[in-house]
């Protein structure tokens, strides 16, 4: 090693630790990390005589006396760049200011300040929107928005993955700039029904009109136009004319008023409230304004629940979420609301602590506001049931109805007695809610008088409309109208007028959206009949078995637990007996949990009964030691389950541990666990250690992305020596195992005989380590078959070590090397030892900067090697010209049968190069060309190849800018090709026309399974084309058509299949994996986006 490597070895090392540092210092496992990287470096340049100084380095600290100096050094340097940077941020201020002053456009002659128009809306506004009365019932609750004292939550989105990135911290902070955006124009606001949605807009244009100060980020507004989406009609212009300006104005003001909006768009702000409650129609109109097209300069708020704005959102500059109150938030508005009463404030909180679902529903203001209301009437004490404490809440507003009218109730069942009352709002309700509609119009209430009880429970929505003369009412909050809808159904049930079997057949169009209902249903029957309730629960359990498909297997089955948790609170008993009866009766094999809100522990309790699940796995963070606990007990009883995987983050005692382990030495069948999670650490290791060595029926074990280090690789180390059934030991994405871990496990597997597959990819180890391993595998002793080596950090004398170990090694059979760097010397060396090794047949070195003379080197060996089947190359840099050079080989090879070169850049080039390969060889069965940007030429190349292909059965042509004309010529090939069964065409542009090929051709083939064209420019028209298919082919089982603009396929009337609303992948507890999800009736599954799954009759 030169002196010159060493330096910039070292100037490398202080630019990654120091150059880009985040923070002044690191963990001690970063810090080891760097310490080894650089100890060697430096040694070399100072020489063995330093070694031992070097070495101390590493544990001397700071001399206290100078510690404590430089630390108020930097505090001071602090300061004094945070007062800087504030200078500097106030001279920006000023000078936006003078700009804006120095470059503002005066009006146009025709265009007057229409000054007494502007007034009129401030004072519209002043009357019409400062002021809230939330509930009909208590008329006396309501105030002024001037002094709100508690606000609900306002967090700015990162709007690729949807998650926190700031919170708002004033209520026009929302056109603050951001990263990529440095003056946000389209601001899109998202919540929940309730959350505070409308309440906000009306405090923007409240403090607007009042002149309150606002956030300097706020652009200079000078006219606030506040829209109702609900009372659109006509053009944004004729909206803003019906819904803002006086009825009385000339057309000569109108106009003028006009032109002023469009003369001065940078000061004018407009709000769309409820994007969501708009007119299908309007969804153009919004397009335009969010694009630019029309009033392109103009400040623009929106409002929406997510399902109403997942196509607009990704047009606007910044998205926020309101997520109502927090924990915090709630406690500050109970205590000032019971401020004169402190002790009944202190005993609401009290009872929220001891009641989970209350602490889940004061999220909501509205519903915070009505406990506290209601609190009062009940004179403290909440029942625990959610379903009690509904219909207490709605005895509480009868009482108040029939004391304002002066009717006498005696202490009488008021929701008996306005039963009749009661279930007309449950029908209002229940179709409401079918269409979706929060507004309810005054229509719907026929027969009815302003005296009746039903107004009680629903909020007038002022008419912003000086046109249409109507009044909308809606339910405050939502959840009420969910309630009403759910006692309605529980009547119409227990009456026998409705069938529950029936209903959920009839509403899977509509089964997300309703759970709510729903649930409701299942509460109140069960808060009247346990058996009710029981029966209940078998049909739906029926249902989860019944049908084939995983989404609604998992719907039925997330949707009994809830119901099990709804019921439980009424008597301890019926949980019992519920609980034994979804474990008896569940005939699930396999489930993946990834949702939070799933109710995992209630799952694994009902477990301990059930005979017929093998597969689980939890992918939830947080499971906490009682999950443990409960799986333990679980695992200690259950008799079927093979796998096992979960995850688990934070902090879990020993007791819990050693109780897993002990549960775990219980099961026989158990043959496969793997946990994952920082909660995992050294001490955990050993605890089940002890139950390793002893275990005879595991055979699979995997620790990843865990917390251990050397310590408990080294505890695994005894595992090795005396267990005689493992036989696959994953640690991989562990970086605290390094060197001395794995030596200890290298020393270990020399008497193991049993170990086949061992994976240590994202380990801390370097070379050392590595040599270690390839001293074990030399030997003809070593049982591995399976090395997984990936993303390790290894210098050119390991890949020596490797590429040795394929010369002589007769035992491993799969090798993964990928991103280590390999490069072009690396590669040379190991294609040298494929010509003469003999055993291995699946080898994967992606991410390793293999680069196109690469090619030949390969091309060399498989021309020779007659055992490789499996060849990854994917994110390399081949090029044209390396695809063109591995092609020569590929052409007399035999026995490679998968073959993954994607992600590097092969071109339409490389393309013809690999058809030409594989329209004369007939070995390859599968082969990835995803990424490379071969383009319509190049997949007509494939096509071509794909008419004289007589093995291929999988092809991967995933983002490579294939449009319509590409899509026709895999068309004709279809028509004619009898192997191909699995084709990905996703993240293409194939368009209708594309789409519409396929679906002609595919109305010929009998062969293909599964088709992915999602995100492919697909509209309606494409998507018809796949609906229409469905009766010419009987063996296409999956066509996947997520991320496309499908637009509304419910209007042919002989659809085939119903539309199954899931809100989005994140809000369902399941994987979103919903590919190769086959049926069993011969039609086909289409998943048609991220809020709708197309399914067939069942």
């Amino acid at each position: 090693m030169s002196s010159e490597a060493d330096i910039a070895r070292v100037k490398y090392f202080r630019n990654t630790v120091y150059g880009h540092a985040e923070k002044a210092s690191v963990d001690d496992a970063t810090f080891k990390l760097y310490w080894q990287d650089s100890k060697d470096a430096y040694v070399r340049l100072g020489g063995p005589a330093y070694g031992v100084a070097i070495d101390d380095l590493k544990n001397e600290c700071m001399d206290p006396v100078f510690e404590e100096h430089y630390r108020q050094l930097l505090k001071e340097w602090k300061r004094d760049n945070d007062n800087m940077k504030d200078k500097l941020d106030d001279i920006d201020r000023k000078l936006e200011e003078l700009m804006k002053a120095s470059t503002s456009t005066p009006l146009p002659k025709d265009v007057e300040e229409p000054t007494e128009l502007i007034e009129w809306i401030r004072q519209l506004y002043q009357t019409c929107e400062g002021r809230l009365s939330p509930f009909p019932w208590c008329e006396e609750f309501n105030f002024d928005l001037s002094v709100i004292f508690t606000k609900p939550t306002i967090v700015r989105l990162d709007k690729t993955r949807r998650t926190a990135a700031e919170q708002v911290t004033s209520i026009t902070g929302v056109f603050k700039p951001h990263s990529g955006i440095s003056k946000p124009r389209t601001v899109l606001i998202e919540g929940e029904p309730g959350m505070g949605k409308t309440t906000y807009c009306q405090k923007v244009v409240y403090d607007w009109a009042n002149g309150q100060e606002t956030d300097p980020s706020f652009s200079e507004i000078k006219l606030v136009l506040l829209l109702k989406c609900h009372d659109l009609s006509g053009d944004i212009w004729e909206a803003i004319d019906d819904q803002l300006l006086p009825r009385n104005i000339d057309e000569k003001a109108k106009e003028n008023f006009f032109k002023y909006i469009n003369a001065n768009q940078s000061q004018v702000l407009l709000i769309l409230d409820g994007l969501d409650e708009a007119p299908s129609n309007y969804k153009k109109i919004f397009s335009d304004l969010v694009e630019s097209r029309e009033l392109p300069k103009c400040h623009i708020i929106l409002t929406s629940r997510q399902e109403g704005s997942v196509t607009i959102s990704k047009f606007c500059d910044t998205l926020f979420q309101i997520e109502g109150f927090t924990s915090k938030n709630s406690h500050n508005y109970i205590m000032h609301y019971f401020k004169d009463l402190e002790a009944q404030g202190q005993n609401l909180l009290k009872d929220i602590e001891q009641n989970i679902e209350l602490g889940e529903l004061i999220v909501n203001p509205l519903f915070t506001a009505m406990l506290c209301l209601v609190y009062e009437d009940l004179e403290g004490g909440l029942p625990l049931s959610r379903i009690q404490l509904y219909l207490e809440i709605t005895e509480c507003i009868l009482k108040r109805f029939c004391q304002k009218q002066g009717l006498s109730h005696n202490n009488d069942n008021l929701t008996e007695v306005f039963k009749e009352e009661l279930e007309q709002l449950g029908s209002i309700a229940l179709k409401a809610l079918r269409k979706d509609k929060m507004h309810i119009e005054d229509c719907e209430f026929p027969g009815t008088t302003g005296k009746s009880p039903l107004f009680e429970f629903l909020s007038v929505q002022s008419n912003s409309s000086k046109r249409r003369s109507h009044t909308c009412y809606r339910f405050s909050p939502k959840s009420f109208q969910e309630f009403f809808a759910g006692l309605y159904l529980s009547d119409q049930i227990l009456k026998g007028e409705t069938d529950f079997e029936t209903l959920l057949a009839n509403e899977r169009q509509n089964l997300k959206s309703l759970e709510p209902v729903l649930l409701f249903t299942v509460g109140v029957i069960c808060h009247r009949s346990e058996n009710g309730a029981l029966s209940l629960l078998c049909i739906i359990i029926k249902n989860a078995n019944f049908f084939k498909n995983h989404v609604l297997q998992n719907f039925y089955l997330y949707f009994a637990l809830k119901c099990i948790g709804e019921c439980s609170t009424e008597d301890s008993g019926l949980r019992s007996q519920m609980i034994n009866l979804l474990g008896t009766n569940l005939e699930l094999q396999e489930l993946v949990i990834t949702d939070g809100s799933f109710l995992t522990k209630l799952f694994v309790e009902a477990l301990q009964v059930n005979n017929t699940l093998k597969l689980l796995s939890i992918m939830v963070s947080f499971l906490g030691d009682q999950f443990i606990v409960s799986l333990a007990n679980m695992l200690r009883v259950n008799k079927t389950l093979t796998l096992v995987h979960f995850m688990t983050n934070g902090i879990v005692i020993a007791h819990g541990v050693q109780q897993l382990a002990d549960s775990l030495m219980d099961s026989k069948t158990l043959n496969d666990l793997m946990l994952s999670g920082n909660a995992w650490g050294n001490d955990t290791v050993r605890i089940l250690a002890g139950y390793l060595k002893r275990s005879v029926s595991l055979s699979s074990f995997h620790l990843i992305f865990s917390d251990i280090g050397d310590a408990g690789a080294t505890a695994l180390t005894e595992v090795l020596r005396t267990n005689t059934t493992l036989n696959c030991l994953g640690l991989c994405r562990n970086p605290g195992i390094g060197n001395p871990g794995v030596i200890s496990l290298c020393e270990a597997l020399k008497v193991n005989t049993t170990l086949s597959s061992l994976n240590l990819s994202g380990t801390g180890i370097s070379d050392a380590g590595v040599l270690s391993l390839v001293e074990v595998l030399k030997t003809n002793a070593s049982s591995l078959t399976s090395l997984l080596l990936s993303d390790i950090k290894i210098s050119h004398q390991s890949l020596k070590s490797i590429a040795e170990v394929l010369r002589v090694n007769s035992t491993l059979k799969d090798l993964k090397f990928e991103g280590n760097k390999v490069g072009v010397g690396g590669t040379k060396l190991i294609a040298e030892s494929l010509k003469v090794n003999t055993t291995l047949t699946l080898l994967s070195l992606s991410r390793n900067n293999i680069k196109a003379k690469c090619g030949r080197l390969f091309s060399d060996s498989l021309k020779v090697n007659g055992t490789l089947e499996s060849l990854t190359l994917a994110e390399n840099a081949l090029g044209s010209r390396g695809a063109r050079l591995l092609s020569e080989g590929l052409r007399v090879n035999t026995s490679l049968r998968h073959l993954d070169l994607s992600g590097n850049s092969i071109g339409n080039e490389g393309a013809e190069s690999i058809a030409e390969t594989i329209r004369v060889n007939a070995s390859l069965t599968s082969l990835k060309l995803k990424e490379n940007n071969i383009g319509d030429p190049g997949a007509n190349k494939v096509s071509e190849a794909l008419k004289d292909n007589v093995s291929l059965e999988k092809l991967d042509l995933s983002g490579n800018a294939i449009g319509t004309a590409g899509a026709e010529s895999i068309a004709e090939a279809l028509k004619s090709n009898v192997t191909l069964t699995f084709l990905q065409l996703a993240h293409n542009v194939i368009g209708d026309n594309g789409a519409q090929s396929l679906c002609e051709a595919l109305k010929k083939n009998a062969t293909l399974t599964t088709l992915d064209v999602c995100n492919n420019d697909i509209h309606s028209a494409g998507a018809q084309a796949f609906d229409e298919l469905q009766g010419h082919n009987n063996t296409l089982k999956v066509v996947t058509l997520i991320l496309n603009n499908i637009g509304d396929l419910g209007d042919h009337e002989d659809q085939e299949f119903n539309e199954v609303p899931i809100g989005s992948f994140s809000s369902f507890p399941f994987s979103s994996d919903f590919s190769l999800r086959c049926t069993d009736q011969g039609s086909f599954d289409v998943v048609v986006s991220k809020e709708t799954l197309m399914l067939p009759q069942q």
